[in-house]
């Protein structure tokens, strides 16, 4: 039997590793992973300094190689923009979506929403147009993932209220834990109030573990789902 194709859409290289890293260890034997990556360059980070964008790129072919992944690319995409796409026509952005959702046509799509990080608010608007009632093809599932950026705003826009959970063992927090400090040292912080370092990301899987009525859980908020 044919397993269900999961297309993964996402600003930055570790965006799916914090947001979904656990639902992905979860399902690995069960659904054919597909990832496409918006934007990818050289960034100056205040806890790290430059980070070259071939570092960038080797973290993130470590990750999806650690799902038997496929990481699709565009003639335009990954664009040399991370942090800067609203340099970036848009057009070029939805096109660049709309390529890679029609080449892989998956079960399921997962996307991130809106934040304060306009890169985040650019992709999600980008594949809502990507997906529109009168595309050539449009998932029949589409969830969007929680970013623990989310945890800053009081929305309305970026206020992310859950309505599906994927609940973790303790084998699989670690798990994700695991591939969060190998695959993206660079982006790893420290302190345990920070909401990137390992354990503000533990901390937050276990309050949705609370929400969810188990000890960890990652969330997600459905935008569509066909039955």
């Amino acid at each position: 039997m044919n397993k269900k194709k999961v297309l993964i859409i996402e600003a930055h290289s570790d965006d799916s590793c914090i947001s979904i890293g656990g639902f992905l260890e979860r399902f690995k034997h069960e659904y054919e992973y597909h990832f496409f990556l918006t934007a990818v360059s050289s960034v100056k980070l205040y806890h790290t300094g430059l980070v070259s964008k071939e570092e960038r790129i080797k973290e993130y072919e470590n990750f999806i190689s650690a799902f038997n992944g496929v990481w699709h690319r565009t003639d335009q995409a990954p664009f040399d923009f991370d942090s800067k796409l609203d340099r970036v026509a848009r057009r070029d952005i939805v096109t660049a979506v709309e390529q890679v959702i029609g080449e892989v046509e998956p079960n399921i799509l997962i996307c991130q929403g809106p934040s304060f990080h306009h890169d985040h608010t650019i992709v999600y608007e980008a594949t809502i147009a990507a997906t529109r009632p009168t595309a050539r093809f449009c998932p029949a599932e589409i969830y969007i993932m929680e970013n623990p950026t989310y945890v800053h705003s009081i929305g309305p826009s970026t206020d992310f209220k859950p309505d599906f959970y994927c609940q973790l063992s303790d084998k699989e927090i670690e798990q994700k834990l695991n591939y969060f400090q190998e695959c993206f040292p660079s982006q790893v912080r420290n302190g345990k109030r920070n909401n990137l370092s390992l354990e503000g990301i533990r901390s937050l899987a276990r309050y949705r573990g609370i929400e969810a009525g188990c000890e960890y859980a990652e969330a997600l908020r459905t935008y569509i789902r066909i039955i």
